[in-house]
């Protein structure tokens, strides 16, 4: 009598099961680690409370996984200066000026612009709007990482509403 009990084989049915559910969680895994593709998790939010353009710009970039370079950074700030979001309206944490509206926020004008309740949720709601499939043209210029021009001619181009400004690196 054998003291091990001999485990079946998986079947031809269950093998392909298992197959599909291992290629989903890896393609959602390769997803969530591809820049600028919306796979940006809770933890990556981040939580801080007191921001300038420059560290908010930098933190969108890292909280987005695109490439943190001097020219994104200086095309970000450059967007922030030319919505005057959080600084120089409003719209508390939320210095893009997204109309998204999430948990607490309220709108501060008739265009629908948010004040947000929170940083966490504010970064939440621009990753949101960023990654909502209307803005192919300023992620595709923000992975470039290397023309912020690109990028503010690509915010221009968009719906985002923004219109010209000017960032060069």
């Amino acid at each position: 009598m054998s003291r091990y009990r001999r485990r079946g084989r998986i079947s031809g049915r269950e093998g392909a099961a298992a197959a599909v559910v291992a290629g989903l969680v890896l393609a959602a895994a390769a997803h969530a680690s591809t820049p600028g593709t919306g796979g940006v998790l809770a933890a990556d939010i981040p939580t801080g409370g007191a921001y300038s353009l420059h560290t908010w710009a930098v933190a969108l970039l890292t909280a987005t996984h695109l490439p943190l370079t001097a020219c994104n950074v200086a095309a970000v700030t450059g967007w922030e200066n030319a919505e005057g979001g959080n600084w120089g309206n409003s719209a508390a944490a939320n210095p893009l000026n997204t109309t998204l509206p999430e948990p607490g926020s309220h709108a501060i004008n008739a265009a629908g612009v948010q004040a947000y309740p929170s940083w966490p949720v504010g970064f939440t709601a621009t990753v949101a709007t960023l990654n909502n499939g209307d803005y192919p043209g300023i992620l595709a210029a923000l992975r470039a990482g290397d023309n912020a021009g690109a990028v503010s001619g690509a915010v221009g181009a968009s719906p985002w509403g923004t219109g010209d400004f000017s960032a060069s690196c």
